[in-house]
């Protein structure tokens, strides 16, 4: 580590200052060079692109919305979204499917699903926008589950 040197001179009003000598660093160029140094950023490309995300975006609103899709590939795809952080570009959307899907769920539907997949994303679909859901209707399917077996 290198020492710090002061340079102390005591003027005749006896006022004392301190020169601080910095040591010198030779650096090497950096590999980089400039190149980074000189960056320009184009609007009209990046208006483009997102011109060209807005199409996907609507039909993937389209998807959300659309009533012929299975309430259960409906959460599937709300949980993928959930996965992939894109909420947030739904989230009234997404918040209105959930209230709807919610209002028309039986607890007797889930005793119906043999599928731990559908029935865990389910569970985690609606906990995660904080719907009130029983585990007691899953405990059938988790139990099936690790037995192995139907009933």
């Amino acid at each position: 580590m290198a020492t710090i040197e002061a340079n102390t001179t005591a003027h005749a009003n006896t006022q004392t200052t301190i020169e601080l000598v910095r040591p010198l660093a030779n650096f090497p160029p950096s590999m980089w060079g400039d190149r980074f140094l000189s960056f320009s950023l184009d609007n009209s490309e990046l208006e483009a692109y997102v011109k060209a995300i807005e199409m996907p975006k609507e039909d993937l609103r389209r998807l959300i919305i659309n009533h012929t899709i299975d309430s259960n590939e409906n959460l599937s795809l709300i949980y993928s979204l959930h996965r992939l952080g894109l909420t947030y570009l739904f989230a009234e959307v997404i918040n209105e499917q959930l209230d709807k899907l919610f209002n028309e769920l039986k607890l007797q539907d889930y005793h119906e699903i043999d599928d731990l997949y559908t029935t865990s994303v389910h569970f985690q679909v609606f906990r995660i926008h904080g719907y009130k859901l029983s585990c007691e209707a899953r405990r059938k399917n988790f139990a099936l589950f690790h037995s192995g077996g139907r009933t």
